[in-house]
């Protein structure tokens, strides 16, 4: 396999007009070259098919419009029923790329073909770029692993271990053949489709701050926190009765109360960000 394998990258936007630019910048300033850019706007009424026009020019960029649909689910489909490449993700519209990230994972997949998915460590930045944590993700987990091992661990722990969408990078024919994305738990759709990948292949972690999350007080996720943790337990029991004997009742009841313990750190998390965010508007027109 050659170093030029095609690699798409999808953005599905809704409303995405605040951060969109930058978004798109950080794939267009890639080191590395072949990929294919597909951007579905679902909502044609606000600024984002303007702000996205200079970009047009490039042969890789292809902007569509997304029917209305089931909201997320119809948009995540849509684009990624479109990608033609051999390795695929899905970037959040308000998340930032590192130049060097593609070029990593393109190498890492590369070189090890049984790998399904590879993923990379991350920053989380609040709404106006400012770091939050560095270093986020992974939680030990290095260099190649067996993908069921990963899912385990990820369950026991009670977090998203593998990383947001924007972090992975996957094999399109693994995607596709375990059914595209698991919308069944639409809190967790990022981790129960990953799920589904990593126990039929293997996962490679890249020791790296590849890619920033931005964690927003009017993105999807934070809308549907109040859900989070049911979702999560939902997820660990649907892998433990589709793979009997793959974890043990201990170590279910240990993933399903660390994962209602993060939904609760996470709710204190967005009020903080919240109270934070009024005091700075106070400030700034005092």
């Amino acid at each position: 396999m050659g170093s030029e394998v095609l690699v798409s990258i999808v953005i599905p936007t809704y409303k995405g007009e605040k951060f969109i630019r930058q978004t798109v910048e950080s794939v267009m300033n890639q080191t590395y070259s072949n990929f294919e850019l597909i951007i579905g706007d679902q909502n044609p009424d606000d600024e984002t098919k303007k702000i996205l026009k200079p970009f047009e020019h490039d042969s890789r960029v292809k902007i569509v419009n997304v029917p209305k649909g089931d909201g997320a689910s119809t948009n995540w489909n849509y684009v990624s029923e479109l990608a033609t490449g051999e390795y695929f993700k899905l970037l959040p519209h308000d998340d930032i790329l590192k130049s060097d990230m593609i070029q990593r994972q393109v190498e890492l997949l590369n070189v090890n073909p049984k790998v399904g998915m590879t993923s990379s460590k991350r920053e989380i930045i609040s709404d106006h770029g400012e770091i939050l944590k560095s270093n986020w993700g992974l939680d030990g987990i290095k260099h190649l692993t067996d993908g069921r091992e990963v899912v385990r661990e990820t369950i026991k722990k009670g977090r998203n271990v593998v990383g947001e969408p924007g972090s992975v990078l996957m094999r399109k024919s693994i995607f596709d053949k375990i059914g595209g994305w698991d919308f069944s738990h639409p809190y967790v759709v990022d981790l129960s489709t990953f799920f589904h990948i990593l126990m039929v292949s293997d996962f490679i972690a890249d020791d790296y701050n590849g890619v920033q999350f931005r964690v927003s007080q009017t993105q999807w996720s934070s809308v549907l926190r109040d859900s989070q943790s049911e979702d999560v337990i939902a997820l660990n029991h649907q892998i433990a009765e589709k793979h009997p004997k793959f974890l043990s009742k201990k170590e279910l009841f240990i993933g399903d109360n660390k994962a209602k313990l993060m939904a609760s750190v996470r709710k204190v998390f967005f009020i903080v960000d919240s109270l934070k965010q009024r005091s700075n508007l106070k400030l700034r027109y005092k």
